[in-house]
């Protein structure tokens, strides 16, 4: 599928036709006399003439036309020459400003897991989207700065692939009360690989603490933390896990440095390997205190830090994805760990090519690496290994308790992920949902209990359809097999509410069906403190009665003369919030619906929601005297993007 031809002569000979851009997308039969033209012309004569027509589009009085334009030019292009539309629209972003310099690199790039450079695939997207119908809708109003309104998400149902509910299956299984397991759920390490004792904390240039990172400012004098901050020191743990302070440091010799990074952290850098180890050490040294032991881990995801792409190649990639896996395999030794994967953990940043397409390839090395390991680690077996490399990492195992946990790769719904702008009206573009329904009809016909796992929560970071796909799912096959659904992605501690009918007007206790865990983080990247959490669940239905969260404040790191981070008890979910809730009843939808209720109506309830979402950090917001707080009540109670968005809108 090619555009008009006159687009195609305006592109090839520099002639403005911007507004002779059709409703339509045509056909054009003679593709060898157009590669011809092209073939007349040098490199930079085309470079140069594709970023004279994108030009054209800026300053366009209809904004979403400009970016339908644009994305319309680069199919021209990529049908032809598909290696220049990286060069060309990379240098018209940042000539134009269009986006900062990484940005337009990450977004137009060169095709980066072949290169190891700083890119995404776009050309590979444009040769299959459709740039003037849904597809491009969509990509220009979440990945060109919102130059067209949001397109209305297609009316789309998987209902077609499962039977019928039956009666029995209406209801949530009652626990039994015959005891409890303990669950481990750790998410988003982000290790900071290059972390540098007094590196710039205070940088202005994204992620900070490292070698590259600096203050746009110069600062005249001392840093105002001299003779106050003491912990600098370049500490480590040693194989069995025991704590060497190491060397003193001392970094105010440093004059350019406003705010020196010390030993365990700060709150605009992702944490170094001994802040996620000391974490890890707290999980066992707890269990071992209180003589118990995990039954279980679940990971959920983002390994790599937040560096710019031009700091992050495939490399660096792998050795921070190999990096976490194996602090997690050598803390918790023999307990199983069930990971999913982040937006982090791709080359490029957040890509994934569904598998009908011939670009599903160059992710393959992710798919065998994690697969490879999480096997070699024992945590999964020959077949759920195998099964993870034909599911983008997604794999279902049944536990040693009779659990199944269901993982997915979130990536197939990440609203930064390129490819999933091709064919975007397709309700399960990547398969990945007929895999999660298959398993979830699989379980539902044996009465057997589910816990889905994934990074980036449906109702947050996702685009409209799918969301709306997970949330039809998750519908039909609750209360009665999904005991529980947890995510990451947020760094915050939160939750959200599914009510059948997924709309803004069935959020009643009567409609409440389900509900997601999303996870505190490790890093404290974000302005706030590290966190872990576990969940003490019903030994026969899986439901979850209480969960436990444990922070440190990173804070009062800086003044402890390099001492290892003390951990402590945040609280208990059964306790903090005025909920007359019975003693035998999990903490289940209509719980934390109760909970939600009270944030929407009361500041001091969302004070404390806001307390342990941020684990009281120092920027924790006041909801008394700033807007922060306001949108917490859709958060929480909004399980589709559509929602959220709905809801949001009803309060401006």
């Amino acid at each position: 599928m090619h555009l008009s031809t006159p687009i195609l002569l305006s592109l090839l000979t520099g002639v403005t036709v911007v507004s002779a851009l059709p409703s339509t997308i045509d056909t054009v039969d003679n593709e060898e006399g157009i590669l011809e033209t092209y073939g007349v012309q040098s490199d930079d004569q085309i470079v140069s003439s594709i970023i004279r027509q994108l030009n054209e589009t800026i300053g366009t009085s209809n904004n979403c036309t400009a970016c339908l334009t644009r994305l319309s030019i680069g199919k021209a292009l990529v049908d032809a020459r598909p290696d220049l539309v990286a060069p060309a629209f990379s240098k018209w972003c940042i000539d134009s400003g269009h986006f900062d310099a990484d940005s337009c690199n990450q977004e137009y790039g060169i095709s980066t897991v072949e290169n190891s450079k700083g890119g995404a695939n776009f050309a590979d997207v444009l040769s299959l989207m459709d740039p003037l119908g849904y597809d491009g809708k969509l990509y220009c109003y979440y990945r060109d700065g919102g130059n067209c309104d949001k397109p209305a998400t297609p009316n789309a149902t998987l209902s077609h692939l499962w039977p019928p509910k039956s009666p029995e299956h209406m209801v949530a299984p009652e626990p039994a009360n015959n005891g409890t397991i303990r669950v481990l759920h750790v998410s988003d390490l982000h290790i900071e690989l290059d972390y540098t004792i007094g590196g710039e904390a205070n940088c202005t240039n994204s992620l900070c603490c490292n070698p590259h990172s600096h203050n746009k400012h110069k600062l005249n004098g001392t840093s105002p933390y001299m003779g106050y901050w003491n912990s600098f020191y370049d500490s480590y743990y040693n194989d069995d896990f025991s704590f060497v302070k190491g060397n003193e440091i001392n970094p105010f010799n440093n004059s350019d440095v406003w705010t020196p990074a010390a030993t365990w952290g700060n709150y605009k850098c992702d944490p170094p390997e001994r802040l996620i180890n000391s974490s890890l050490n707290n999980v066992i040294d707890y269990a071992k205190q209180n003589n118990f032991t995990f039954d279980f881990t679940i990971f959920t995801g983002d390994m790599v830090d937040h560096d710019v792409s031009k700091f992050i190649s495939l490399e660096e990639t792998i050795k921070s994805e190999e990096s976490v896996l194996r602090d997690l395999k050598s803390r918790l030794g023999s307990t199983p760990v069930y990971p999913v994967l982040g937006n982090h953990d791709s080359y490029p940043y957040g890509q994934l090519a569904p598998e009908q397409f011939s670009f599903s390839n160059k992710f393959t090395w992710n798919t065998e690496l994690m697969s490879d390991m999480w096997q070699e680690f024992g945590w999964l077996k020959d077949a759920q290994a195998q099964q993870a490399r034909s599911h983008y990492t997604g794999y279902a195992v049944e536990t040693k308790v009779g659990l199944k946990v269901i993982s997915l790769n979130s990536n197939t719904w990440f609203r930064n992920n390129n490819y999933a702008y091709i064919n975007a009206s397709n309700p399960d573009n990547f398969g990945m949902f007929k895999f999660l329904i298959d398993e979830l009809v699989a379980s539902e016909a044996k009465n057997q209990r589910v816990w889905i796992t994934a990074h980036i929560p449906s109702g947050s970071s996702a685009l409209p359809l799918p969301s709306k796909m997970f949330a039809e799912i998750v519908e039909r096959f609750s209360p009665s097999t999904i005991a529980g659904i947890f995510f990451g992605h947020t760094h915050m501690d939160q939750f959200e509410i599914l009510y059948a009918g997924s709309g803004n007007d069935t959020k009643s206790i009567e409609n409440v069906l389900n509900h997601a865990w999303i996870a505190p983080s490790i890093t404290p990247w974000g302005s706030i403190n590290p966190a872990w959490r576990f969940y003490e669940v019903d030994s026969s239905t899986f439901s979850i009665m209480n969960m436990h969260t444990f922070y440190t404040k990173l804070n009062e790191t800086f003044i402890s003369n390099g001492a290892e981070p003390q951990w402590q008890h945040e609280y208990s979910a059964r306790d903090v919030y005025n909920v007359s809730w019975p003693v035998t009843s999990p903490l289940n939808a209509t719980f934390w619906h109760l909970v939600a209720e009270q944030v929407g109506k009361s500041v001091d309830v969302r004070q404390v929601y806001e307390n342990y979402a941020t684990r009281f950090s120092p920027r924790t917001p006041s909801c008394a005297t700033s807007k922060k707080c306001d949108g917490d009540f859709c958060s929480l109670t909004s399980f589709t993007v559509d929602e959220y968005d709905e809801c949001m809108a009803a309060l401006s």
